[in-house]
């Protein structure tokens, strides 16, 4: 996964990004890719991520907030890996 998100992420300087914001909303919603944005003499960075993006972010949130639901989830699993269980090994 990290390395996905090196191909998809960039990183500039907010000064450099004013005339190329049209870009730069281009590349991010063409590739969900993200935009990091820095400025000169602050440690502080924001960043461009589509509105996709942003609502599925904001839906695994939810989800996992929601603890009734991340039981239910865990409840599943269990049920699928009990169900499915080991294979047996052919002895040979």
């Amino acid at each position: 996964m990290a390395d996905y998100l090196s191909h998809h992420q960039k990183s500039y300087d907010v000064s450099l990004i004013a005339s190329s914001l049209g870009q730069l909303h281009e590349f991010v919603t063409r590739t969900k890719g993200r935009i990091e944005i820095s400025r000169p003499g602050s440690n502080d960075r924001c960043v461009l991520i589509s509105q996709e993006e942003l609502a599925s972010l904001e839906r695994a949130l939810e989800i996992l907030s929601d603890t009734d639901n991340v039981r239910d989830i865990q409840v599943q699993i269990a049920q699928l890996a009990a169900a499915t269980g080991p294979s047996p090994v052919a002895s040979v």
